[in-house]
């Protein structure tokens, strides 16, 4: 039986959530892991969602899931599909579960006249790059990852630190 994807339903959440803690726990890092099952399904399926999500399945069982977000870009007047988080579980691997996701959202992202598609890899995941560059897809190597977090959002909103 092949791998089939589709977009997430509410009754996915429970599924969704475990394939993040998977995730967490495959990178090393299980604490950046912090939104309860309830939170995560408000995101997804609350009045205005926040995010989108799509699950691949075999043989009845959700192997995977990619989460993603749309953004703008202004110069070209068009959405981005950005693509937050792709995880396959370990024994589904090399089935096409990554594969059938990210057609998925290919699909998306033509639907919604996107003009691309974006996403990070963490740096020690040979895997994922070489998968993605698979697929097509060409790192980008003059654009770099800013993060303004913690005390220095708090301070540049004009918080002061324990307010």
């Amino acid at each position: 039986m092949s791998v089939t994807a589709r977009p997430a339903v509410r009754a996915d959440v429970d599924a969704i959530h475990e394939r993040l803690l998977r995730f967490g726990r495959h990178i090393g890092h299980p604490d950046w892991v912090s939104a309860a099952p309830d939170a995560l399904g408000h995101a997804l399926f609350g009045a205005t969602p926040s995010g989108f999500a799509h699950v691949a399945q075999h043989e009845g069982k959700i192997v995977g899931v990619a989460l993603w977000f749309l953004s703008f870009n202004f110069w070209m007047a068009q959405p981005i599909l950005y693509l937050e988080d792709l995880f396959v579980d370990a024994e589904a691997r090399g089935l096409g579960a990554g594969e059938a996701l990210m057609r998925a959202l290919a699909v998306e992202a033509q639907a919604r006249d996107c003009a691309w598609m974006d996403w990070i890899v963490l740096t020690e995941n040979g895997g994922g790059q070489r998968f993605y560059d698979r697929l097509g897809a060409k790192l980008q190597p003059e654009w770099r990852l800013w993060r303004l977090e913690g005390e220095a959002l708090a301070a540049l909103a004009g918080e002061r630190p324990g307010q």
